[in-house]
């Protein structure tokens, strides 16, 4: 016999994990819809900005010690630069490039993001300063409260899908970024500057990455190696969702931190330990054989 109350903690529990994960996922959703690109490096810049924080609260590597808000300002800002730094050094060079190459491209950055981590903070766990593990929960039935983190994560995604969706649909900027997406040789020929919406989107999508990696790491109290596994079921969701799909990556989100904690709770007593990782990876199988472009994603068919 399931008992209701526990059951709806673990289903809180793991729409509050799927909602971080939608930070992430809509990240990886934004490059996917304004470039093509997948970029498989984006649990490693979560980790970048998980880690970041640690920099600035803590006299690791500078003597400066930043106040938990002014360091969660910082590293938005900072996820903003480095989206332009490497639109403008590295993935502008590879526009019209075969596919395989830019995915190599994204690895190889996933790389170089871990071993400068490691080389100058070093594998330990980092714990977070007091004020960004805070002790408030959301009371909810059942006697279930909802963490912090999970709570801001769920605020937050919800706010960044609804903007992203009136800015592609009621701004200019957005419009511009959406026939970008659907043809960007038509787009080119309008007199639309292709360079400018891809330098937009990768902006855009590290700092909303930079953020979810915050959060992730708040939920664990402070910034671990831990987080980079976050990719691989962002890959999932997004999937799931449809690749170029925002509000398909948040719902896919939400889908696979349910499947992830279902199966951590009740079948990893059964099965064994790491089942609650693994239920995704299967979820993700069953959709790409079920439906290839998700419940959103732009079907693309081409004829010979």
């Amino acid at each position: 016999m399931v008992n209701v109350a526990t059951l709806f903690e673990v289903v809180v529990t793991g729409i509050g994990l799927g909602a971080v994960y939608a930070l992430v996922a809509i990240g990886f959703s934004l490059i996917y819809k304004v470039t093509g690109v997948l970029n498989f490096a984006q649990g490693q810049l979560a980790l970048l900005g998980a880690y970041l924080v640690v920099v600035l609260t803590t006299p690791l590597l500078i003597a400066v010690e930043l106040p938990a808000a002014a360091a969660i300002v910082v590293t938005l800002i900072f996820g903003l630069l480095l989206g332009v730094v490497l639109e403008r050094v590295i993935f502008r060079h590879f526009i019209g490039e075969p596919v395989l190459s830019v995915i190599i491209v994204t690895l190889a950055l996933g790389g170089i993001i871990t071993g400068g981590v490691r080389f100058l903070i070093g594998p330990q766990y980092r714990a977070y300063p007091d004020a960004l593990r805070p002790d408030w929960s959301l009371p909810l039935p059942f006697g279930v409260d909802l963490s912090a983190s999970f709570t801001l994560g769920v605020v937050l995604s919800l706010v960044v899908v609804i903007a992203l969706m009136l800015f592609f649909r009621y701004t200019v900027i957005g419009s511009i970024l959406r026939a970008g997406a659907s043809d960007q040789q038509a787009a080119m020929v309008l007199g639309i500057s292709i360079e400018r919406t891809i330098l937009l989107s990768w902006a855009l999508s590290i700092a909303i990455t930079s953020i979810g990696g915050l959060l992730f790491a708040m939920s664990a109290g402070g910034a671990g190696f831990t987080i980079e596994a976050v990719g691989i079921l962002i890959f999932a969701a997004v999937v799931f969702g449809g690749l170029d799909s925002i509000p398909g990556a948040f719902l896919g989100s939400l889908v696979v931190g349910l499947i992830q904690q279902l199966g951590a709770y009740y079948a990893e007593p059964v099965i064994g330990a790491g089942v609650g990782q693994v239920l995704p990876m299967v979820f993700l199988l069953v959709v790409i054989l079920v439906k290839p472009y998700g419940l959103f994603g732009t079907e693309r068919i081409e004829r010979l």
